[in-house]
Formats: structure tokens, C-alpha cells, sequence
């Protein structure tokens, strides 16, 4: 099997610090933050769409990169995929075995430092990650590493960081309409979060057509768009206004690659 063991570089051992003191913060009300946890049939259905669409409809052995608390691990799992699941905080894995039990191999892990062995996996997937690497051009070596050649990569994201003029005032109007609601904080600390957003590579933003090109540096081959939209709108239908305004409110996208 596998082993995707937990190795922090240490060159950004502290700042990788920080980020992992701030996710496991996080922990426990992440799921509660629209677009986190999966919160309907048909969200559901639509991540299994999408994850059709990507890797077949015959199970793989998929490695799911900073799965959180296991809800893309639950996606992948429902369509009968071999999971390994790997996170750096343990707060988040304690609640993904929570979930899934024994159902998947979940570990902690790196993301951008594994230590499995070469062309092992049929699949990576990967959801709002790689906007928080510190060394992408590391961490995309590595996924291209560890894929059996034909293996696919999904990564779901998005640019958390600039809004068009519509998307600002979506996004005003969000947090107009939460506060006004009383809807309760998901515990995030502001301040810590804008710290080490600062010190993130992708820290000005980050594209589809930015990372299609770092990932053809990587080697990567047949970079296309997967939908996402029915993603979106799914977790829009069953999302308070708020919510469905803030879905919006951002740039969300999902690559699909191929590793040559």
C-alpha cells in the first residue's frame, strides 16, 4: 500500500506551522461554512458526476490531498474508489475517520512532501489546496510523481482573493445579509488568516490559466476545464441567501490533468 506519511520541508516549517495551527482551529465548525460539507442528494450527485466525468466509472486507487474532514473522501467512496486520504492537521483527520472509519486509509500527510512510491496512484484529487501552497512547483513534481502515466489529476479551486465589481457587491451583500440574519461565526481568526494568506505563493490570487500553465511545466498534458457548475448550483439550492450570494461571490473553477 501506499504510504503517504506525514514530511513538512523545512524551509516553510514555520509558516507550514501557522497554517496547520490554523486549520485545526478551524476544525471544528469547517463543515458548517457553505461549500465545505456536502449537504444534499444532489450535491452529492453532482460531485459524482463530476468525479465520473474525470476519473471513469471504474474504481481506482485515488489519493484525495488535504481531504479535511472527509467530504470529498465521502464523494469518492460512494463511487467505490480505493481511498488514501491525507491532511496535515489531525483535528480535521480526526473527524474524516470519524466519518469514513476504516472505509478509506486516511493518514496524515503532506501534500506537498509525499513519501509514496513512484506512479502508484490511477487519481489525485484535490479541493481548495492549491491556492495555500507555499511551493507549488514541489507540490505539482510530486502529485506528477506519485500517478501511474494516464493517471488524472482533479483539482477544484478557486481565486479567493480578487473580485469583479459584481462579485464585490455579491459579496457585500452576503455579509450584509448574515449579519442581519445572526447567523453564527465559523470561528475563523481573521487575523491569523490574513497572516499567512500574505505568505502564500498563489498570495495575489489564483487562476485556471495560471495553474494550467504551472502544471504543464510540470508535465501534465490535455490540461481542460471540468464542470463544476452543477457543483455550484446544487450547493446554491440548498444554501440560505446568504450563502448562495457568497457561492457566487468568487471565481470557482475545477482543472482536469493528465499525466503523459
Amino acid at each position: 500500500m501506499p504510504d503517504s506519511s506525514l514530511s513538512t520541508p523545512g524551509a516553510n516549517f514555520s509558516l507550514k506551522e501557522e497554517i496547520r495551527s490554523y486549520w485545526s482551529g478551524r476544525a471544528a465548525t469547517f463543515d458548517q461554512q457553505v461549500g465545505h460539507a456536502i449537504k444534499s442528494d444532489a450535491e452529492l450527485a453532482a460531485f459524482q458526476s463530476l468525479l465520473r466525468q474525470s476519473f471513469g466509472t471504474e474504481p481506482r486507487e485515488v489519493l484525495d490531498l488535504a481531504c479535511g474532514t472527509g467530504e470529498i473522501t465521502r464523494a469518492l467512496l460512494s463511487l467505490g474508489h480505493e481511498v488514501t486520504a491525507i491532511d496535515f492537521s489531525e483535528e480535521m483527520l480526526a473527524r474524516a475517520r470519524a466519518k469514513h472509519g476504516d472505509r478509506a486509509r486516511i493518514l496524515a500527510g503532506d501534500a506537498e512532501r509525499l513519501l509514496d512510491d513512484d506512479g502508484i496512484y490511477d487519481a489525485l484529487v484535490t479541493r481548495h489546496l492549491v491556492w495555500t501552497l507555499t511551493d507549488p512547483e514541489v507540490a505539482f513534481a510530486e502529485w506528477f510523481r506519485v500517478l501511474k502515466p494516464g493517471g488524472k489529476l482533479l483539482v477544484i479551486d478557486g481565486d479567493w482573493i480578487n473580485r469583479s465589481w459584481l462579485q464585490g457587491l455579491l459579496n457585500r451583500a452576503a455579509t450584509f445579509l448574515r449579519e442581519r440574519a445572526g447567523a453564527a461565526p465559523h470561528g475563523a481568526d481573521r487575523a491569523a488568516f490574513d497572516s499567512i494568506t500574505s505568505r502564500f505563493f498563489f498570495r495575489e490570487g489564483l487562476s485556471a490559466e495560471r495553474l494550467g500553465a504551472m502544471l504543464r511545466q510540470a508535465g501534465f498534458a490535455r490540461i481542460e476545464a471540468a464542470d463544476y457548475a452543477r457543483v455550484i448550483k446544487a450547493q446554491q439550492r440548498h444554501a440560505a441567501l446568504h450563502d448562495a450570494l457568497r457561492l457566487a461571490s468568487s471565481t470557482r473553477f475545477a482543472l482536469l490533468a493528465t499525466k503523459s
